[in-house]
């Protein structure tokens, strides 16, 4: 066989790779691309074959055929792995993400990973219909980011069927699904719809979420003792949170139990955060019962509250808060930052569902201010099993001990200060009325106002909290970040070029004159 020829397959196969990655690079001449490749490929192959058809028809009449046939059989296996290699990344699936950030802070979080994989327990494939006014042959911006969020889902597994509309050009289908912005994706499982008109990892995840939860459970912030409002836009308030719950599809709404006389029916959980006084006896009842009754309370509140009440009703499930005070050391470099009156919570449970995903990353910590510490009671009466879930980190904070108002804050003695890692998160979970209640007490309230919310490890502290209590366990987890992007995508758009110059013209350079030079010693 004449060798000079050899080039013709290898051109042949290199001819096919380059227009399967062309034609998935520019999907509005996909076919195009395809025929053309096609036509290409088999004409070069046919030319190979014409123009050395004596050196075939040696080829075979040789003794040695059998062994060279062996060989060709070799040989085609090879090239049947270049061919495979090109129908691969031809795919519109093929998507590769390698994250250079020093955190690896771009890859998908545990929440979104947490979704797709509750995602593949449903027997429902979720269809997302994301409408874009794109040009005629690029993607816009916003469609390009969603494109690139939504691979990370789809090479993680997830199972969706995504199908893109142009608004501009198909008018009936936008205003089927009232349209009411260009540039709209929507998430459908079931009967369940969620929309985002901005594309972000945590939009992308929140979407997930809302569709993926069946019902929504009902959440009560109490009122009349002082606390921050649940829509307040001011430091004290909630609004962080409360928007934070809505868009996880938790209800969110205000009680004053003083005045209802009960808890309300429908509340999967009752919120006490950041009273400034007592629980009165008539709330402390109606709290009991509901609990009894199969309810869950979370409690964050704050150093010189009192807490008579509170207590009581905390002890029967064997949780308390502390009459003290927590401070940064006065040498901690940090007091000239964000002040001493601060706790740095940095030691986690890596058993319990709240803080497990903390306990994972050691650079994660979060800041109480105006702080107490919690402890268990033993042997409580209704033998709930107690976990203290967060402390301080030891080499950082003191205890002031004996503390109940700014008074005992004055002349303290060296006698009253302690150093050491102390439990400020505690959870009680045990049965009532044949159900799972579950209990949080925390020893700050300020880490949930709008200050406080400010920071993401705070919100995903009180987002896994709120799915913890709610038994909403499947969605607890660390959230997406929305970070500045320091990745290298590999993907099917622009960047197939790029894959395919490396993937394709060096490998068959150095096979193809390998070859061609091996054949010229042979025949030497």
């Amino acid at each position: 066989m004449r060798s000079g020829l050899f080039i013709l397959p290898f051109l042949a196969i290199f001819t096919a790779a380059v227009f399967a990655s062309l034609s998935s690079s520019f999907p509005a001449l996909g076919v195009a691309f395809k025929s053309i490749g096609l036509g290409l490929t088999a004409g070069l192959v046919a030319l190979w074959i014409w123009l050395d058809r004596a050196g075939f028809q040696k080829f075979f009449a040789r003794k040695g055929a059998k062994y060279g046939a062996s060989s060709g059989a070799v040989l085609i296996l090879a090239l049947s792995v270049f061919i495979a290699l090109g129908v691969i990344t031809s795919r519109p699936r093929f998507d590769k993400t390698l994250d250079l950030s020093r955190d690896k802070t771009n890859t998908l979080s545990d929440q979104s990973i947490k979704a797709i994989e509750t995602l593949a327990k449903k027997d429902t494939e979720l269809k997302v219909l994301a409408f874009f006014s794109e040009g005629s042959s690029q993607p816009d911006q916003a469609s390009q980011t969603f494109r690139d969020l939504i691979g990370l889902y789809l090479a993680r597994g997830a199972k969706m069927s995504i199908e893109y509309v142009n608004p501009d050009r198909d008018k009936l289908r936008a205003d089927a699904e009232k349209l009411t912005s260009a540039n709209t994706v929507i998430f459908k499982l079931g009967q369940q719809e969620n929309r985002i008109t901005t594309f972000t990892e945590e939009k992308i995840t929140n979407a997930l979420i809302a569709v993926l939860k069946e019902g929504s459970k009902k959440i009560y912030f109490t009122t009349g003792h002082g606390e921050g409002q649940l829509a307040g836009s001011e430091a004290e308030g909630f609004d962080l949170i409360n928007q934070e719950l809505k868009n996880n599809r938790f209800e969110v709404a205000n009680v004053n139990i003083l005045d209802a006389g009960k808890v309300p029916s429908d509340a999967s959980a009752v919120v006490i955060a950041g009273p400034k006084y007592d629980l009165k006896d008539t709330e402390l009842t109606a709290l009991t019962e509901y609990i009894s009754n199969g309810g869950s309370l979370f409690a964050l509140i704050d150093a010189l509250t009192p807490v008579t009440n509170i207590n009581k009703l905390l002890n029967r499930y064997g949780l308390s808060f502390d009459s003290d005070f927590m401070i940064l050391r006065p040498d901690d470099p940090r007091v000239g930052l964000i002040g001493q009156n601060n706790a740095i919570v940095a030691d986690f449970d890596e058993f319990s569902p709240v803080t497990k995903d903390f306990a994972r990353k050691s650079n994660v910590a979060v800041l109480f201010q105006n702080t107490r510490t919690v402890s268990e009671v033993t042997n409580n009466e209704a033998k709930f099993k107690v976990s203290l879930i967060g402390k301080t980190a030891g080499s950082t904070t003191v205890k002031v001990k004996n503390v109940n108002s700014k008074d005992d804050l004055r002349g303290i003695n060296p006698d009253r200060l302690e150093q050491g890692s102390f439990a400020v998160m505690g959870t009680a979970t045990g049965k009532a009325e044949n159900k799972e209640v579950r209990i949080a007490a925390f020893g700050s309230a300020q880490f949930a106002t709008n200050k406080g919310a400010q920071l993401a490890e705070h919100r995903d502290l009180l987002m896994n909290s709120m799915s913890w209590l709610t038994q909403d366990d499947d969605f607890i987890a660390i959230r997406p970040r929305d970070l500045t992007k320091s990745t290298l995508n590999i993907t099917t758009g622009s960047a197939t070029l790029n894959l395919l110059f490396i993937s394709y013209i060096y490998p068959f350079i150095f096979l193809g004159f390998g070859t061609f030079y091996w054949l010229r010693r042979k025949q030497a």
